[in-house]
């Protein structure tokens, strides 16, 4: 249940602004017929004409619409979101991750779809579906482009280490970073700490079935903590990820010193340009998964403005922005993967093709086409996102045992929730 004492990260003082001024006008003129679309960082070459064209067949379709593009910049975005929703100024339809409707669909400023467009659902997978309903009120935004993921290994550097076949599993991966840390000084498994959805991966159930509590404090969030621990104790671990600041795991795979990566089916283009030496020895394999977990798969979505004034347009904008002809395109583009039902079966996203790439990109969209995934619950709030990383630092460090790490983020993301 959506608390009203959280609601939205808006103050006080905010909430009252959208409640005066969701009387006034915002986004579209009901007389004009006309809606504003906002985006983040897509008004540029490579998008530019995909969304000129996708507007005007809009328009085209719907004769006396006019449909306004607005792009802002990456840098300040949410922060710009949240004034325009405090301000009851909330373009008609906008671009946003699921973390970011959630604070919305808290304070009520978005649509609730299951309520005003039900029929909805039936357009996208069940999973994508799932990763926008919140705490049992309903979905209160559209699935859109997805972005998933593969294991990568420098198989050089696992063969210099003792390792002959790479890794498929969880304890297979777990078994090779102790080989690495007793054969290669200077060598590691891996370059970065646990985070949410690694947790997931490995099994740990990160929320209740209501959404109302975390729970990755749990047996198998613990296993995969104290892993970790050990991993570092035998010298597999990069010391470097205990920094909180540390976003060098790239690099350090690049440069040799890192035997494995989880990154976007879509690196490897990276890899050849950028670190020959490593392309020439990349293996990849689907995400490692631990017993009872799933893979995990990032999101991008639409809302609706709760107050637009032309709001069944709205809706019908984004749904046909979020169809399956029109995300095919943009994610062909864009290098994801759509979320509607059946476009994951084109040719661009199940290659069956002997390159790198395609073997990546065959690999990464297998758990889309089989709908058996899970995106980071939306309610996790950047301040527990930031104390996992420290708490599970300390831990590794010897200064607290994995479930007292795991428990004061669980109380700090609980108490977000309130």
């Amino acid at each position: 249940m959506f608390s009203a004492k959280k609601a939205i990260a808006l103050t006080g003082a905010a909430v009252m602004m959208f409640s005066m001024a969701a009387c006034g006008s915002n986004g579209g003129d009901s007389s004009s017929q006309e809606i504003s679309f906002q985006t983040w960082n897509l008004k540029n070459d490579t998008y530019t004409p995909y969304f000129e064209n996708l507007i005007e067949q809009f328009e085209s379709d719907n004769p006396g619409v006019t449909v306004k593009w607005i792009d802002q910049p990456a840098d300040g975005y949410s922060d710009k979101i949240n004034a325009d929703a405090a301000a009851g100024t909330l373009p008609d339809v906008v671009d946003m991750s699921p973390n970011g409707a959630y604070s919305l669909a808290k304070a009520g400023v978005v649509a609730n779809l299951s309520k005003d467009d039900p029929d909805a659902a039936d357009q996208f997978t069940t999973a994508s579906w799932d990763a926008v309903t919140f705490g049992g009120e309903g979905a209160y935004a559209y699935p859109w482009y997805l972005n998933s993921g593969v294991q990568f290994y420098n198989k050089a550097v696992l063969q210099q280490c003792g390792v002959d076949d790479m890794p498929t599993t969880m304890d297979e991966w777990f078994d090779a970073a102790s080989t690495i840390g007793k054969n290669c000084p200077g060598t590691n498994m891996v370059a970065s700490v646990p985070t949410l959805e690694s947790l997931g991966q490995y099994g740990a159930q990160l929320m209740n079935d209501d959404q109302t509590e975390f729970t990755f404090n749990d047996d198998k969030g613990v296993e995969l903590v104290q892993h970790y621990i050990d991993m570092y104790n035998e010298k597999s671990l990069s010391a470097d990820a205990l920094n909180n600041q540390w976003t060098g795991e790239g690099d350090a795979f690049k440069e040799g010193t890192v035997a494995s990566l989880s990154g976007s089916a879509y690196s490897v283009s990276d890899f050849e340009e950028n670190a020959p030496k490593v392309y020439e020895n990349l293996g990849i394999v689907e995400r490692l998964i631990g017993e009872g977990g799933k893979p995990n798969v990032a999101m991008e979505t639409l809302v609706v403005s709760e107050t637009s004034k032309n709001k069944e347009l709205a809706m019908k904008f984004a749904k046909f922005v979020t169809n399956a002809e029109n995300q095919t395109e943009f994610c062909t583009k864009s290098h994801t993967f759509p979320s509607v039902k059946d476009a994951i079966d084109d040719p661009a996203f199940t290659p069956s093709g002997d390159s790198l790439q395609d073997q990546a990109v065959a690999l990464a969209s297998k758990p889309i086409k089989d709908d058996n995934w899970f995106a980071s619950p939306a309610p996790f709030p950047e301040t527990a996102k930031t104390a996992l990383r420290e708490q599970i630092a300390l831990a590794i460090q010897g200064e607290q045992t994995a479930q007292e790490a795991l428990d004061k983020v669980v109380a700090i993301a609980n108490e977000d929730l309130q």
